[in-house]
């Protein structure tokens, strides 16, 4: 198939804020088909508000006559930098040969104490504007200790040609790779392996254990590939693997949630103990008689963990898989019940019942039926891990503001996921009559 030829053009500009997605804003003016003039608001990867580039815009792909699908959507001009005329004080050299293409990464031109200090604005703004607090209880993002190779868990695409890698922005194009800048060094010296020889479409999915040292691999490599893996000191399991958290073993399989970034999970557990305990730490020979929900309790993480400290653990999950990693992670203790279903349908039947909730949403929070059960049946303590700030302010304003049922205790960013522009939250939340 002949590739469709698109106009490039060029313009010098001075960058403007960065989005909530990490990129800048640039304005240029165009010529529409009638010759009039409009201004056309761009986004462009790897800049900094305050600089002065040149930057290449791409036309985007057209139908062909006569050929539109209706699924056929417009996509957005792509945009990059070509020169950069008066660069940012916060400007660092990015490592990774292809930032800037590549979708994985969005701030590794970015000092790190400057990322952390714009994520932090970034909650402080959406608590604001969303969430309708004045002036949020919002505390310093923690940082990662090692903010490059922290990711126990990399998904890479392969192209025709077997290579594995990571896809361009806003494209299906794969980019192979030698190695990945924030993956972790086993999986890198995996990839190296597997780079050597041609691998199945469409995608390698590799996990390895922070702690463990084990690792996973789908598919799983050919006795050829297996053994190399195995002389360059990689211990390649089958069907599960092991990793340590917090003085505890989980099994993981390769489609079960579980965090990727080992070290800073090691924090967040931390977190949510003490905020569900108020400001106390917990002590291992403390048993609180409370009961406690770990609502989307995956692989059972936060419930094993709550196990050792109140007197009932109820675990809620729909994924048949983490169900059964979850159970066998459970499986030494007796004051756990791990509830089968979806969240919005099984919590608001027990909400009446618990004392405290530690829950940890996918990236659109909860749902409004998880809401309204809440607040209707306040529970003492609420501990909200989330993974998208705009949603976690959202549901915040409906159990502070629209309902009065909570209040809002802390917001801590923790940056579980360094040189992108995703942010994690731990909030603390107690009912105002407790």
């Amino acid at each position: 198939m002949i590739e469709q030829e698109r106009a490039i053009t060029y313009h010098t500009v001075t960058l403007g804020a960065l989005t909530r997605e990490g990129d800048t804003l640039a304005e240029i003016v165009e010529q529409d088909e009638v010759g009039e003039q409009r201004i056309q608001l761009l986004r462009v990867p790897a800049g900094l508000p305050g600089e002065r580039v040149t930057i290449a815009v791409e036309a985007p792909r057209t139908p062909r006559p006569g050929r539109r699908s209706r699924r056929w959507k417009q996509r957005p001009p792509r945009v990059w930098i070509t020169e950069i005329h008066g660069p940012s004080p916060l400007r660092v050299q990015a490592p990774c040969p292809v930032f800037g293409t590549c979708g994985g990464c969005q701030l590794q031109h970015i000092g790190y104490e400057a990322q952390l200090e714009w994520k932090r604005s970034v909650v402080q703004q959406l608590l604001h504007d969303i969430g309708g607090f004045e002036k949020p209880p919002l505390l310093s993002a923690v940082p990662c200790d090692i903010p490059w190779h922290y990711r126990n868990h990399m998904r890479f695409s392969v192209n025709r040609s077997g290579q594995p890698g990571l896809t361009a922005r806003g494209t299906h194009r794969v980019l192979p790779l030698a190695e990945c800048p924030i993956a972790h060094e086993q999986i890198n010296r995996a990839l190296s392996i597997l780079n050597q020889h041609i691998n199945a479409q469409p995608q390698v999915l590799i996990r390895c254990g922070a702690a463990s040292e084990q690792m996973l691999i789908q598919p799983h490599p050919t006795p050829e590939i297996a053994q190399q893996l195995a002389d360059v000191g990689l211990d390649l399991h089958t069907d599960t693997m092991d990793e340590m958290l917090a003085g505890e073993t989980f099994r993981i399989r390769p489609s079960s949630f579980f965090q990727t970034n080992t070290a800073q999970a090691e924090k967040m557990v931390q977190m949510v103990l003490h905020g569900l305990f108020s400001d106390n730490s917990p002590q291992e020979t403390t048993t609180r008689k409370m009961t406690v929900v770990d609502a989307y309790c995956g692989v059972g993480t936060f419930a094993l963990l709550l196990a050792r400290h109140v007197d009932k653990v109820i675990a809620i999950e729909e994924s048949t898989s983490a169900i059964k990693d979850a159970q066998w992670n459970l499986r030494d203790v007796d004051n756990v019940d791990i509830l089968k279903g979806k969240v919005e349908i099984v919590l608001p039947d027990i909400a009446s019942k618990i004392d405290g909730l530690v829950i940890d949403p996918p990236r659109a929070g909860c749902q409004q039926v998880v809401l309204d059960a809440l607040v209707q049946h306040p529970v003492a303590r609420i501990v909200y891990v989330s993974c998208d700030p705009s949603t976690l302010a959202r549901d915040l304003n409906t159990f502070c503001h629209l309902s009065s049922t909570y209040r809002l205790r802390s917001v801590q960013p923790l940056d579980m996921f360094p040189q992108t522009a995703h942010i994690e939250c731990v909030a603390v939340l107690e009912h105002l009559d407790s």
